[in-house]
């Protein structure tokens, strides 16, 4: 049967040291060196202090856990059942339940983690029987001397762990480090030279409903061993990425393991790994890799029941080229012999294979974009027709590159849809479209997003460059921006805008990506609508999926809270308010939600 390491109270994970373990008693409590101060009015009067390692902190009456600089105690390395130092400090009047009223750890120093940082953050308790409380300034945190990072974050409850600071190149352990943790940033990039276990490293990993994208390829693998953990539990790759089925593409691309990646996926049951991206040194004959054949819950209408190489998604059925694979010749052909060269990617062999899509381009008489490109989806060799939507101050003209009707194919195609200007257009850009049933946004799932006017927030989505000047050039160029995943995407305010000496429209923006290096920066970018969109939703969605944890408030400006929502949690809306730059989703009682798309997108 499955192992789980699932806190019912106080007990928590596994710390093993030097091998021994030894019961841990329900109820201990760590020395921490408490003082109690008496409360004052004041929402941020210090209710408690005391010190936990070496580290001074205070509690405040608004439920936050300030720590200052110092070095985290070890988690009690008193047997199979263990600890977070931070629980007494949640427990301080003798294990009465009802002070658990600490619903925020913040980094406010360096804090150093210990060499054996084994569930230094497992298993924290509810807060009031809500939720754990939640850790924030993750970078002020220094794992430069920790070896041991095993079950770390094992069920911790946290909306988002940033590991992206993290100094693993002392790591020798990081088995079970993120078993049933949420959503991590930042792993990507860990060090991993010295590492000799990585079993149940991403077990359980995810939220169920929201399918993760895992990549671990740049990870170096060849100190890897299958030495038991201790209590005898499997050791090596096994259930690395086991239990659940939330990472539906993985890439373990360019992995030298020195031994068999087995059971590597041990313990799920339906809907795993679609995508899979592999090197030929792997030997993945007993990985317990499921597929679509292999697979509970598969539905057979969507899928073959065979893997293909992404390589030969386009080959017509039937071709001689046309190869697909049971999971167990999938497995069988990597066996840690196989003569494939280079990294290849398998995925699900869909019943019906699809087109690539059709990019959709509004531009006007001098190809200046007028509104964000949209894309159309269909089936491969299926007719598609491009219906040219009406948008305000403009007359569509004709369509300067591609057809306006055709077939789906196995490459890219795209058409542009000039347009004449029908009215004078303001300075600011502002522009509205109408959705059109045969061409949708690309950005907000239908529904047409109008041109970013001044004093707007926008997002980039592509890399993006920013000029000193409206007139751009690499010595003009201040810096670039990266292509970003959703959450870490950078975001400007738009303060005006101005036209380069070819009569290229350019937005004068300032930087507020929040925690930013460049925060409060200005300069001019592309006013190309397919390089940004609006940070806040401009039309009222049906429903959105939470992606970051967020809050209901009482009041518009996002003040008196009244309930926190989980990553995960659907929500429903009756109308959407304009709050300055931002926009507010209304929820049914009345209450208000962020409409921020970092932290909530359309269904």
């Amino acid at each position: 049967m499955k192992r789980r390491l699932i806190a019912l109270a106080i007990v928590v994970g596994i710390v093993g040291v030097g091998g021994i373990l030894v019961p841990l008693p329900i109820g201990r409590t760590l020395p921490i060196g408490r003082t109690v101060v008496t409360a004052h009015a004041a929402e941020s009067a210090v209710v408690d202090s005391g010190t936990i390692g070496t580290c001074p902190w205070q509690l405040t009456a608004d439920g936050v856990l300030h720590v200052e600089s110092g070095t985290l105690p070890e988690s009690t390395p008193d047997g199979k059942f263990a600890t977070s130092p931070f629980v007494p400090i949640q427990i301080r009047e003798g294990g009465d339940e009802n002070n658990l009223n600490l619903a925020t750890i913040s980094f406010d120093g360096t804090i150093k983690t210990p060499v054996n940082a084994a569930f230094l953050f497992a298993n924290l308790l509810n807060n009031n029987n809500r939720r754990q409380p939640q850790i924030r300034n993750w970078q002020n945190l220094d794992t430069s001397h920790s070896t041991n990072f095993a079950f770390m974050f094992t069920n911790t409850d946290q909306d988002e762990i940033d590991v992206s600071g993290f100094d693993t190149s002392q790591a020798t352990s990081l088995h079970g480090m993120f078993d049933a943790a949420h959503y991590v940033k930042g792993y990507e990039h860990f060090n991993t030279g010295n590492v000799t276990d990585m079993g149940y490293m991403f077990d359980a990993y995810g939220v169920e409903g929201h399918l993760e994208s895992v990549d671990v390829s740049k990870y170096d693998v060849r100190k890897v061993n299958a030495t038991p953990y201790p209590g005898g539990y499997p050791g090596g790759f096994h259930a690395m990425f086991g239990t659940m089925a939330n990472i539906k593409s993985l890439n373990i691309g360019n992995w030298q393991p020195r031994i068999p990646l087995d059971g590597i996926f041990w313990g799920a049951d339906k809907l795993h790994i679609q995508k899979l991206t592999v090197s030929p040194a792997e030997n993945l004959a007993n990985s317990e890799l499921l597929g679509p054949d292999t697979s509970y819950g598969t539905d057979k209408a969507i899928f073959t029941g065979h893997w293909e190489n992404a390589n030969d998604q386009y080959v017509k059925p039937g071709d001689d080229n046309k190869k697909s694979y049971t999971t167990a010749q999938l497995m069988a052909m990597y066996n840690g012999k196989s003569v494939i060269t280079g990294n290849q990617t398998y995925q699900w062999e869909p019943v019906v294979t699809p087109g690539n899509p059709i990019t959709v381009h509004y531009v006007d008489r001098s190809g200046v974009t007028i509104q964000p490109d949209t894309q159309l989806l269909g089936t491969l060799a299926a007719t598609y027709h491009v219906t040219p939507v009406t948008i305000t101050g403009y007359r569509f003209d004709k369509a300067s590159e591609g057809s306006l009707t055709g077939t789906y194919t196995s490459e890219p195609q795209s058409v542009t849809l000039m347009y004449a200007v029908a009215a004078a257009t303001p300075d600011s850009g502002s522009s509205s479209s109408s959705d059109s049933s045969n061409s949708s946004s690309g950005g907000d799932h239908g529904q047409p997003e109008v041109i970013a006017k001044k004093d707007r927030a926008i997002t980039a989505v592509k890399k993006i460059g920013l000029y000193e000047t409206p007139d751009f050039s690499e010595q003009t160029r201040e810096f670039y921006y990266a292509k970003k995943r959703r959450t870490r995407r950078p975001q400007f305010v738009i303060t005006g805008v101005a036209r380069s000496k070819r009569g290229l429209k350019r937005y004068l923006v300032r930087d507020v990506t929040p925690d930013s290096k460049r925060f409060g920066k200005t300069g001019y970018i592309t006013a190309k609508q397919a390089f940004t969109v609006h940070t806040y939703y401009q039309h009222k969605p049906k429903r959105v999926l939470v992606i970051q944890g967020t809050n209901a408030y009482r009041e518009k400006s996002l003040k008196h809270q009244l309930k926190h929502f989980r990553r995960g949690k659907i929500l429903h809306f009756k109308k959407m308010a304009r709050y300055h730059l931002t926009t507010r989703l209304v929820l049914n009682d009345g209450t208000f939600v962020t409409g921020n798309k970092f932290k909530v997108l359309e269904k």
